[in-house]
Protein backbone atom coordinates (compact mmCIF):
# COMPACT_ATOMS: atom_id res chain seq x y z
CA UNK A 1 0.00 0.00 0.00
CA UNK A 2 1.37 3.41 -0.97
CA UNK A 3 1.72 5.67 2.07
CA UNK A 4 4.23 8.26 0.85
CA UNK A 5 4.16 10.73 -2.03
CA UNK A 6 7.09 9.96 -4.33
CA UNK A 7 8.24 11.34 -7.64
CA UNK A 8 7.66 14.42 -9.76
CA UNK A 9 4.82 14.74 -12.27
CA UNK A 10 3.84 17.47 -14.71
CA UNK A 11 0.05 17.86 -15.03
CA UNK A 12 -2.21 19.99 -17.20
CA UNK A 13 -4.21 22.78 -15.53
CA UNK A 14 -7.12 24.43 -17.31
CA UNK A 15 -8.14 28.09 -17.09
CA UNK A 16 -10.49 27.40 -14.17
CA UNK A 17 -7.75 25.74 -12.11
CA UNK A 18 -8.94 22.17 -12.69
CA UNK A 19 -6.23 19.56 -12.51
CA UNK A 20 -5.96 15.77 -12.25
CA UNK A 21 -3.98 14.33 -9.38
CA UNK A 22 -1.35 11.81 -10.57
CA UNK A 23 -2.64 8.24 -10.08
CA UNK A 24 0.13 7.27 -7.66
CA UNK A 25 -0.63 10.38 -5.54
CA UNK A 26 -4.33 9.43 -5.58
CA UNK A 27 -3.52 6.03 -4.05
CA UNK A 28 -1.57 7.67 -1.22
CA UNK A 29 -4.34 10.19 -0.60
CA UNK A 30 -6.86 7.37 -0.18
CA UNK A 31 -4.56 5.19 1.95
CA UNK A 32 -3.68 8.10 4.24
CA UNK A 33 -7.23 9.19 5.10
CA UNK A 34 -8.79 7.24 7.98
CA UNK A 35 -12.12 8.99 7.27
CA UNK A 36 -12.26 7.79 3.66
CA UNK A 37 -14.28 4.61 3.36
CA UNK A 38 -14.33 2.34 0.32
CA UNK A 39 -15.45 4.37 -2.68
CA UNK A 40 -15.36 7.58 -0.66
CA UNK A 41 -13.64 10.81 -1.59
CA UNK A 42 -10.32 11.31 0.23
CA UNK A 43 -9.54 14.60 1.94
CA UNK A 44 -6.88 16.91 0.51
CA UNK A 45 -5.71 20.07 2.27
CA UNK A 46 -3.95 22.81 0.28
CA UNK A 47 -1.93 25.40 2.24
CA UNK A 48 -1.06 28.47 0.20
CA UNK A 49 -0.17 31.11 2.79
CA UNK A 50 3.63 30.85 3.04
CA UNK A 51 4.67 33.95 1.11
CA UNK A 52 8.34 32.93 1.21
CA UNK A 53 7.80 29.80 -0.87
CA UNK A 54 7.10 29.30 -4.56
CA UNK A 55 4.84 26.29 -3.99
CA UNK A 56 1.63 25.30 -2.24
CA UNK A 57 1.80 22.47 0.27
CA UNK A 58 -0.71 19.62 0.13
CA UNK A 59 -1.51 17.25 2.99
CA UNK A 60 -3.53 14.05 3.34
CA UNK A 61 -6.41 13.82 5.78
CA UNK A 62 -4.33 11.87 8.32
CA UNK A 63 -1.33 14.22 8.06
CA UNK A 64 -3.60 17.26 8.46
CA UNK A 65 -5.37 15.73 11.49
CA UNK A 66 -2.00 14.96 13.13
CA UNK A 67 -0.76 18.49 12.46
CA UNK A 68 -3.92 20.02 13.95
CA UNK A 69 -3.44 17.87 17.05
CA UNK A 70 0.09 19.21 17.47
CA UNK A 71 -1.07 22.81 16.94
CA UNK A 72 -3.93 22.46 19.42
CA UNK A 73 -1.55 20.99 22.02
CA UNK A 74 0.53 24.20 21.93
CA UNK A 75 -0.09 26.97 24.45
CA UNK A 76 -2.54 29.70 23.43
CA UNK A 77 -0.70 32.91 22.60
CA UNK A 78 2.53 31.16 21.59
CA UNK A 79 4.07 32.79 18.53
CA UNK A 80 4.64 29.41 16.87
CA UNK A 81 0.99 28.44 17.42
CA UNK A 82 -0.21 31.72 15.91
CA UNK A 83 1.97 31.18 12.83
CA UNK A 84 0.68 27.63 12.37
CA UNK A 85 -2.95 28.65 12.94
CA UNK A 86 -2.65 31.31 10.26
CA UNK A 87 -0.99 28.95 7.79
CA UNK A 88 -3.07 25.82 8.39
CA UNK A 89 -6.45 27.34 9.30
CA UNK A 90 -6.64 30.75 7.63
CA UNK A 91 -4.62 30.05 4.47
CA UNK A 92 -5.54 26.41 3.93
CA UNK A 93 -8.45 24.92 2.00
CA UNK A 94 -10.08 21.50 2.16
CA UNK A 95 -10.42 20.21 -1.39
CA UNK A 96 -12.80 17.62 -2.79
CA UNK A 97 -11.17 15.12 -5.14
CA UNK A 98 -13.57 13.26 -7.45
CA UNK A 99 -13.40 9.56 -8.41
CA UNK A 100 -11.14 10.33 -11.38
CA UNK A 101 -8.70 12.29 -9.19
CA UNK A 102 -9.75 15.71 -10.48
CA UNK A 103 -10.00 18.77 -8.29
CA UNK A 104 -10.07 22.55 -8.54
CA UNK A 105 -7.16 24.45 -7.04
CA UNK A 106 -8.44 27.04 -4.56
CA UNK A 107 -8.25 30.67 -5.69
CA UNK A 108 -5.52 31.48 -3.15
CA UNK A 109 -3.33 28.73 -4.59
CA UNK A 110 -4.03 29.84 -8.17
CA UNK A 111 -3.17 33.43 -7.30
CA UNK A 112 0.06 32.39 -5.62
CA UNK A 113 1.25 30.03 -8.36
CA UNK A 114 0.06 31.97 -11.43
CA UNK A 115 0.05 28.74 -13.45
CA UNK A 116 0.06 28.81 -17.23
CA UNK A 117 -1.37 25.48 -18.37
CA UNK A 118 0.89 23.15 -16.37
CA UNK A 119 1.71 22.38 -12.76
CA UNK A 120 4.43 20.24 -11.24
CA UNK A 121 3.55 17.85 -8.42
CA UNK A 122 6.59 17.01 -6.26
CA UNK A 123 6.37 14.16 -3.76
CA UNK A 124 7.68 15.03 -0.29
CA UNK A 125 6.85 11.89 1.70
CA UNK A 126 3.81 12.67 3.86
CA UNK A 127 2.97 15.75 1.79
CA UNK A 128 3.46 17.05 -1.74
CA UNK A 129 4.08 20.42 -3.34
CA UNK A 130 2.46 21.97 -6.39
CA UNK A 131 4.55 24.53 -8.25
CA UNK A 132 5.24 26.08 -11.65
CA UNK A 133 7.53 24.16 -14.01
CA UNK A 134 10.11 26.98 -13.85
CA UNK A 135 10.18 26.78 -10.05
CA UNK A 136 10.63 23.01 -10.30
CA UNK A 137 13.85 23.61 -12.25
CA UNK A 138 14.96 26.08 -9.57
CA UNK A 139 14.38 23.34 -6.96
CA UNK A 140 16.61 20.97 -8.96
CA UNK A 141 19.31 23.64 -9.10
CA UNK A 142 19.01 24.19 -5.34
CA UNK A 143 19.32 20.44 -4.73
CA UNK A 144 22.52 20.34 -6.78
CA UNK A 145 23.96 23.22 -4.74
CA UNK A 146 22.98 21.58 -1.43
CA UNK A 147 24.53 18.27 -2.49
CA UNK A 148 27.73 20.07 -3.48
CA UNK A 149 27.86 21.70 -0.03
CA UNK A 150 27.21 18.40 1.77
CA UNK A 151 29.91 16.63 -0.27
CA UNK A 152 32.49 19.37 0.24
CA UNK A 153 35.78 17.99 1.55
CA UNK A 154 34.71 14.36 1.20
CA UNK A 155 36.40 12.07 -1.28
CA UNK A 156 33.30 9.87 -1.52
CA UNK A 157 29.81 11.08 -0.70
CA UNK A 158 26.54 9.18 -0.72
CA UNK A 159 23.47 11.38 -0.08
CA UNK A 160 21.83 8.63 1.97
CA UNK A 161 24.51 9.24 4.61
CA UNK A 162 22.69 12.48 5.46
CA UNK A 163 20.05 10.32 7.21
CA UNK A 164 22.61 8.82 9.59
CA UNK A 165 22.28 9.89 13.21
CA UNK A 166 24.96 12.33 14.38
CA UNK A 167 28.00 10.76 15.98
CA UNK A 168 28.12 11.29 19.74
CA UNK A 169 30.60 13.85 21.00
CA UNK A 170 33.44 12.08 22.80
CA UNK A 171 33.47 12.68 26.54
CA UNK A 172 36.79 13.89 27.83
CA UNK A 173 37.95 13.52 31.40
CA UNK A 174 39.27 16.88 32.56
CA UNK A 175 40.10 15.65 36.06
CA UNK A 176 43.83 15.93 36.75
Amino acid sequence: MDTRFLGTNVCKVDGKGRVSLPAKFRRVLQAEDADCGPGGAPRLYVMHGDTRSEYVECLTGNAYDELLGRIEAMDEGEREREILELLYYSFCDAITVDDAGRFVLPQGARDKLDLDGEAVFQGKGRRFHILKPSDSQAAKDRLAALLDQAAEGKEFFNPISLANPPKPTPVTDNAE
